[in-house]
């Protein structure tokens, strides 16, 4: 223990030497982001920040980890860390709350209410020896411990919830995570595990049997552990999954017949055009989501490529092709209910290399969802998703 703290000492001292660095607490570099960025705006110059660790759902995802500092050791939530890097070799060892670290990066006014450095790297410097006990549940216990909790807060100890598959969301085939839901017999509610990492590196399905293990918590009234760990158990006897050519409107036919938050099983190959971008291009998991319509002349705004492979920018009015499963995407906020049919986490290729049609001013859209309300912002007003201005 003792050459582990010279040697970080040796590593403080060492990053101090660089002219190039401020160093800064947590309050001075939330102050300085808020007074001084605009939102969505980084710092020129890196920075580096010295904090305790307050708030983690204690995972880690990609060899990254997302948690908040402060100070002083706590539960105040002053920066935050989005998905800062984790030192070689601490895969299986996550930041605990009470942990000191350093974090190296730029300085990111994240929506004008949050001081954040994203993808930042991370150098510890103390360990807080945090006990937890591993609970093991099925489903139905699992979502009643997470309805028992406050929107956005976590269960103290571990879980590992045994349950079968219900459906398959996400796939990211690079990391070896997906997103799955598991449904409670007795009441059908559902419980998620949202980009949980393949420890066994064997992709289920629906029918498959798994063990989940992580914290549990209350995301906005959704039960769900996520960036945990999960293993197969148990392989259900595979069906046929078809690829079935279809068009815009047969495709929304497909995602409203599902029950909510369902995705299906078979793969779709829609063709459309880029009526306007949902979530524009993210360089760091080279992905974008948009909308496609079958007459861009006159959009629809109805069915969203959610997080569409890609390797930079699509141009508004492109004919494309989409190729994945079909989700029907059910959220409540503040007691309004918005309904989405996606493609989910699929790939694009275009008819043409161009925009072989003109999008006008006024059918240059962006739609967001805003406290889970569909939202598109047109010419600078707003209107909801049947087109009413607001």
């Amino acid at each position: 223990m003792k050459k582990v703290l010279l040697f970080c000492a040796a590593l403080v001292v060492a990053l101090n030497a660089s002219a190039d660095i401020t160093y800064m607490t947590c309050a001075e570099a939330k102050a300085y982001t808020l007074d001084n960025l605009q939102s969505g705006e980084s710092s020129a110059d890196s920075v580096a920040i010295t904090g305790y660790v307050t708030n983690t759902n204690g995972s880690i995802s990609r060899g990254q980890q997302t948690f908040w500092l402060d100070d002083v050791k706590g539960t105040t939530k002053t920066f935050q860390a989005y998905w800062c890097n984790m030192p070689l070799g601490n895969d299986d060892t996550p930041l605990e709350v009470g942990d000191k670290v350093i974090i190296k990066g730029y300085l990111l006014n994240y929506n004008g209410t949050t001081a954040e450095m994203k993808n930042g790297d991370v150098v510890i410097l103390e360990r807080n020896i945090v006990e937890r006990e591993t609970i093991e549940v099925g489903v139905c216990e699992a979502i009643e411990e997470g309805e028992a909790l406050a929107s956005g807060d976590l269960t103290e100890d571990y879980f590992q919830v045994k349950g079968v598959i219900s459906s398959v969301d996400r796939t990211d085939s690079t990391n070896f995570q997906q997103t799955v839901w598991m449904t409670c017999s007795d009441n059908s509610k559902r419980f998620e595990g949202y980009y949980m990492t393949l420890t066994d590196k064997q992709f289920v399905d629906v029918k498959d049997t798994v063990l989940m293990l992580g914290r549990i918590t209350n995301f906005n009234g959704t039960i769900e552990i996520a960036n945990g760990k999960m293993w197969t158990i148990g392989r259900a006897q595979r069906e046929e999954i078809k690829t079935i050519e279809a068009t815009v409107e047969e495709a929304l036919a497909v995602g409203q017949a599902l029950a909510d938050n369902e995705t299906t099983r078979d793969t779709y190959v829609v063709r459309g055009y880029v009526d306007s971008i949902a979530a524009a291009y993210d360089s760091q998991y080279k992905n974008i989501s948009f909308f496609l319509t079958t007459d861009i002349n006159n959009p629809t705004y109805d069915l969203e490529v959610y997080r569409c492979k890609a390797d930079g920018d699509i141009e508004l009015g492109s004919e494309v092709i989409v190729t994945g499963k079909i989700k029907k995407y059910v959220t409540t906020k503040n007691e309004e209910t918005t309904t989405l049919i996606e493609i989910v986490n699929g790939t694009f290729e275009y008819v043409t290399s161009d925009a072989l049609y003109d999008v006008t001013t006024d059918q240059t859209t962006v739609k967001t969802l805003e406290n889970g309300r569909l939202i598109i912002r047109r010419n600078n007003r707003r209107y909801n998703a049947v087109g009413v201005e607001l």
